[in-house]
Formats: structure tokens, sequence, C-alpha cells
């Protein structure tokens, strides 16, 4: 069986997009050069952040993992020194404030870490201050997680915009042109017609991609988030169980 043959080759469609492009007037290039400008930022934007989110993902997935084996707060204190991830900059914050409450050395955290409790209970009060501190680093990781993504969101936003804005100066030219040669003469609609429609297309290009890539990293930035905050509730839970048993 043959191949199906496209019903426009791909050279000439190159070819005449070009072609389009060079009959536009100087406000239409202007558009599409600045929506091909929107484009690369968006793309740019989406490949940083999903490799980030994967990184990090995989850093709070392995920190998660161990935690869940731990039996105390202070028992991964200082081995979570030498790691990094949004989850252990949380829980570096909640045990370094309890540091502080307790006014312990290292090697008293590693001596009550091997020992798998606290030196005395926490008050209710102190655990709020733990709690506290660690809601302060999910604030700052949250502003961290959502750097850039409302730039991408405006390139969502004011893509089509600029499109239409192409199209309906394209078709206003279109009719100019064929005011000015008095009769509808298709030679002096088709700049201005073709350069409407490259313009709507170009939109479309830059837009489509750029909504879904942002839903996507809206989706994971928010799963990163209700982990945290889910990692706050279990180590402040932990907290006050550790001050039951005691």
């Amino acid at each position: 069986m043959t191949a199906l043959t496209p019903l426009i080759p791909l050279p000439l469609a190159s070819a005449g997009v070009v072609y389009v492009f060079n009959q536009s007037d100087g406000f239409a290039k202007v558009i599409i050069i600045l929506l091909l400008v929107f484009s690369i930022q968006a793309w740019t934007i989406m490949v940083d952040k999903a490799t980030s989110l994967r990184g990090k993902r995989r850093k709070d997935r392995n920190f998660l993992n161990d935690f869940r084996d731990t039996q105390s707060p202070l028992d991964m204190a200082l081995s979570s020194r030498h790691t990094s991830g949004p989850m252990v900059e949380v829980y570096q914050s909640g045990v370094n404030e309890i540091i502080t409450l307790l006014d312990l050395s290292d090697r008293e955290v590693i001596r009550f870490g091997h020992e798998h409790r606290l030196p005395r209970p926490l008050s209710a009060y102190e655990v709020d201050r733990v709690r506290s501190a660690m809601e302060r680093t999910v604030s700052s990781q949250i502003n961290d997680l959502e750097r850039r993504l409302p730039i991408l969101g405006t390139t969502v936003t004011i893509s089509p915009f600029l499109g239409l804005l192409g199209t309906v100066w394209g078709v206003m030219m279109a009719f100019a042109g064929m005011a000015q040669a008095g009769r509808p003469d298709i030679s002096a609609m088709a700049p201005g017609v073709s350069g409407a429609l490259l313009t709507t297309v170009v939109g479309l290009i830059v837009a489509i991609p750029s909504v879904v890539g942002f839903n996507l990293l809206n989706s994971a930035t928010r799963q990163a988030i209700t982990a945290m905050d889910n990692f706050v509730d279990d180590f402040v839970s932990m907290l006050r169980l550790r001050n039951t048993e005691d």
C-alpha cells in the first residue's frame, strides 16, 4: 500500500507561509514576531519547570520513604542536612525550631535521635511555633514552585488576542485595499486576508501548547503543595504523639 500524499506538501506550505509573511504589512509582521518570542519564552519555561518539578518530586519521594521509617522528629535531623528538596527544607525548619526551643547541641541531637525521643515534651505553644516555622517554609517553597508560572499564564491569555488583533487588522486592510482599487479585486484583498489568517494560525500555535503545559505544570505544583501541607500535619502529629507517650 502506498503512503498517502499530504494535500499540501511541506515545502510548498513552508514557502506559502514565507510568502504570506513577506506580503503582510509591518503591523502584522510585528504581531507575528511578538508571538514567536512568546512561543520561545513559553517553551523555555515549560521545559525548565517540568525538569525542575520532576527532580523535586523525586527528592521528596525519597525523603518521605526514609521519614516513614523514623520514630522521632530528631531521627533525621543531621542526615537531612546533606540532602535537598522542598520537603527536606520544610522538615529542617521544623527540626531547627525544636533544637532552638530545647537548646540542643549537635551531640545531643545525635543522642536523642538514636534514642528516638525528645529531651522533654513540648508545650502546646512550642508545637504551634514549630508548625508556624514549617508553614513559613512551605510558603517560601510555594513561591519557588510557582515562579514564572504567571508569565506562562500571561502567554496563554494574550496569544489568542494578539492573533485576533492581527486578524482584525488584516481584514481591515483588505477592505481598505479593495476600496482603494474601486472594485472587489482579489489581488487587492489577498495580502491583507492572508496576513490576517497567518496571525490567527500563529496565535493558536502559541496558545494551544502553552495552555496544555500551563495546566499540567499547575496541577503538578498543586500536588507538591498538598504533599508539603500533609507533611506538616504528619510532623506535628508525631510531635503531639511523642508528647502523649512521654
